[in-house]
């Protein structure tokens, strides 16, 4: 499942030439790309602050650029709008829950995540802010949607993959994913990485720094990426050591997407890329 979520070509099918243009004719097929269009530099929304209040102006513009409504569980890729994960279902009452990797709870909103650790857990009663795990977080993490957070458990690292909405297993992609994340104290430690159709890096973006705060980092694109993949990277330590030191343990909160539109078989990807490279070595014998 998690190949097929990738969509990646294989090298050996396709020239590194081929898969950039395969890449471009996912995001035509998709109408997010003007072949004409020069790129353009991804747009970052990101701000750091001691409560909620501090964030949310700018996580209310980082909507407002993805575009409304926000979709919530409503099945099939949209025209528009976008999703949200806040992980407060049963409120303050829940219980902290634990789930397999990987995890499709939020596939009915196009999200399924998935680590190299043993799960996941969202936090919960008895203790809250991960308190189960260490009794010192609930003096470090803070909330953004309250009551509880997200995190990976034995690892720090997690992958986003997008679905068309209401599937596990049929890919999709975005223009844009921003998270809040809680107690990011160690610089160039916590960041998320974006990754096409064809699994190429389209770039790793830091996440602000904030002792015992809250960070919130959003990245849109707009020169017709197309968004497969998001790997989270938290910190530097799973969750389970005290933090301090040398030792950045950090949780998640709200995830914040645009609309998972599906993308096309890898097999058409590659017809297209094809085509499209057909039609630049005609332009150029025309032209000589």
């Amino acid at each position: 499942m998690i190949e097929r979520l990738l969509g990646a070509l294989s090298a050996k099918h396709l020239t590194r030439g081929a898969r950039t243009t395969a890449a471009l004719a996912v995001a035509m097929s998709l109408g997010w790309a003007d072949a004409t269009r020069p790129a353009a530099a991804p747009i970052t929304f990101s701000a750091t602050g001691a409560d909620a209040a501090s964030i949310q102006g700018t996580v209310d513009a980082y909507r407002a650029a993805l575009g409304n409504p926000n979709n919530g569980n409503t099945p099939g890729s949209q025209p528009g709008g976008r999703r949200e994960i806040n992980w407060d279902g049963g409120g303050a009452a829940a219980l902290a829950t634990v789930f397999p990797s990987p995890m499709t709870t939020f596939s009915n909103r196009g999200n399924v995540n998935v680590t190299p650790g043993t799960g996941f857990e969202i936090s919960g009663q008895p203790s809250p802010e991960f308190g189960d795990i260490n009794a010192t977080y609930p003096g470090i993490f803070t909330t953004f949607s309250a009551p509880r957070l997200f995190a990976p458990l034995g690892s720090n690292i997690l992958d986003v993959l997008f679905t068309v909405p209401g599937t596990t297993d049929v890919p999709a992609v975005t223009t844009g994913f921003g998270a809040v994340f809680t107690d990011v104290d160690l610089a160039a430690t916590t960041t998320l990485e974006f990754f096409d159709a064809l699994n190429q890096s389209l770039g790793v973006f830091s996440v602000p720094t904030l002792d015992s705060g809250l960070s919130f980092l959003g990245i849109q694109f707009n020169a017709g990426e197309a968004v497969s993949r998001v790997r989270i990277t938290l910190g530097n330590a799973a969750l389970g050591p005290n933090d301090g030191g040398d030792v950045d343990v950090v949780a998640l909160d709200d995830f914040i997407y645009a609309e998972p539109r599906a993308v096309a078989e890898p097999a058409t990807l590659a017809l297209l890329g094809l085509g499209l490279a057909g039609l630049g070595v005609m332009r150029r014998r025309r032209a000589a």
